[in-house]
């Protein structure tokens, strides 16, 4: 696939193309998993994540929105479209991408019977899918968890991960009582050890956590010779976790507060809390509508968007206003763009003032 600017451009917005288009056809047809839709959103595997990564999707960490068919897989934080993702995974050029996903829809290519059998599939994932979640009933892990953040335990070795994180310039200042008041613990024995496990609370309840890595990855790849260097994961979560459903820092924020400040990731936020921000962290590069849904109930006067200072980050930053002008008026949305290398974390509070109140 080699296309011309004029044919990228044609196809760099595809609203005009999605209502012709049956989604769940076309991802059957190509082995995508999904789930079922949520409004205007369908979540599953990233199709291409092999492409980028050498590896399959190990969770539903892709999204694509129905109306404007616009993707973004944040495990690798990268966003795309339907038509560059039919397009890399048949290998052929715009126009044909977009041929044959009208025609998926239109039953074009395709006898009334396949058509039928492709729904029928589709209908029964979803219902194994859904039988799965009933026989876990919860995240899995979450019970053991729930019992080690009742009393939790951390090193000094675990809090200086918090006070100085590894591979970052500046330290973060985090107090202790800060990192003791979210229930954080160190893991020394199972499939977590050697991990700090940050719980997330939503209504006082535990619905799931992050386990991240205090060894390094070499380290790590001589304390595990029996798995491969691909198996290495900084930050693990628990099977069946969306993070797209959780807004780490939820319980903290009042209602009606003059700001919110929306950021990464939970360490950001206990800093920012710390420093008397209210704050809530969307557990990656993704801001989804159910993000919304919980932010909205907060009724905050303004949104204050704070993601990292590095091109990922701003990119997030423009993502998520854009995002939220469906539920806010642009006047109530504050991006705040940080110096190059920072992250909310290593800010102190004189400079975080001067990001929010800068007009």
């Amino acid at each position: 696939m080699d296309a011309g600017i004029k044919e990228r451009n044609r196809y760099k917005d595809i609203s005009w193309l999605m209502p012709s288009i049956d989604l769940e056809t076309v991802f059957l047809k190509l082995g995508v998993v999904i789930e079922p839709r949520r409004g205007n959103e369908i979540r599953g595997f990233c199709p291409d994540h092999h492409v980028y990564t050498g590896r399959k999707p190990s969770d539903t960490s892709w999204a694509i929105n129905t109306d404007t068919g616009e993707t973004f897989c944040f495990t690798e934080s990268r966003g795309s479209n339907l038509i560059w993702i039919v397009c890399r995974l048949l290998k052929c050029e715009p126009d044909d991408a977009a041929r044959f996903l009208t025609g998926m829809a239109s039953g074009a290519n395709m006898g009334a019977l396949e058509v039928a059998a492709i729904k029928a599939k589709q209908s029964k994932l979803h219902q194994t899918k859904e039988a799965t979640r009933k026989k876990l009933g919860s995240i899995k892990g979450l019970d053991a968890i729930e019992k080690d953040a009742a009393n939790p335990r951390l090193s000094e070795r675990a809090y200086q991960f918090f006070l100085h994180p590894p591979g970052k310039k500046y330290p973060t200042n985090i107090r202790r009582e800060t990192v003791d008041r979210y229930h954080v613990f160190e893991r020394t024995w199972g499939f977590y050890s050697n991990r700090v496990v940050i719980p997330y609370f939503i209504h006082r309840k535990i619905v799931g956590f992050c386990a991240i890595d205090l060894l390094g990855k070499q380290a790590w790849i001589k304390a595990h010779p029996n798995q491969q260097e691909r198996d290495y994961r900084k930050v693990r979560y628990p099977e069946n976790f969306l993070s797209a459903e959780c807004l780490f820092g939820l319980d903290d924020c009042p209602k009606e507060a003059d700001f919110i400040i929306v950021t990464e990731g939970a360490r950001e936020v206990m800093k920012l809390t710390q420093e008397g921000f209210p704050s809530v962290a969307i557990l990656g590069s993704y801001l989804s509508q159910e993000h919304r849904v919980l932010l909205t109930s907060l009724c905050p006067k303004r949104i204050v968007l704070m993601f990292d200072g590095d091109d990922a980050g701003s990119a997030t930053t423009t993502r998520a206003a854009i995002a939220l002008e469906s539920n806010f008026s642009g006047d109530r949305i504050k991006k705040c763009f940080l110096p190059r290398g920072r992250d909310p974390k290593t800010l102190d509070r004189d400079e975080l003032l001067r990001l929010i109140e800068r007009p």
